[in-house]
């Protein structure tokens, strides 16, 4: 499965409203640099923020939560792949590992920036997403 590099470039908060938006972009792009641009929720949108802003809560909050149970339970964050494009829905996989055993847990590619923002881990976009994304337009 050939995948590129990916950084989150943009968040775009809209006061009050649902859609939010993501963009992300290649670290290393070979022409000109592609960008994937997504929508989600004001929820998880919040959550990038805080982490970007490393703006701590005083509770834990819902991917704080998954971020500490992967750790608690001796698992590392590898990295989180978007993998799939299917009628305008994006789909990842978070990739953890513990005691030299890897693991492939579904999730949504928000969730996957916010957890591997948490967990300075790499997220990578596969070629067939990338074809999809420009077939899409």
């Amino acid at each position: 499965m050939e995948r590129t590099e990916v950084r989150l470039s943009r968040l775009i908060l809209v006061d009050n409203a649902e859609p939010q938006y993501l963009q992300l972009e290649e670290v290393a792009p070979t022409n000109e640099r592609r960008k994937l641009t997504m929508v989600i929720g004001a929820s998880e949108a919040e959550e990038i923020q805080r982490c970007m802003q490393k703006i701590d809560t005083p509770r834990p909050l819902t991917h704080e939560l998954a971020f500490s149970l992967v750790q608690g339970l001796g698992g590392e964050l590898r990295e989180a792949v978007i993998h799939n494009l299917d009628e305008g829905t994006y789909f990842a996989q978070l990739y953890l590992e513990k005691a030299g055993e890897n693991y492939a847990v579904d999730c949504r590619p928000s969730d996957a920036v916010a957890l591997t923002l948490r967990g300075a881990a790499p997220i990578y976009v596969t070629e067939d997403v990338w074809s999809a994304t420009a077939n899409d337009d």
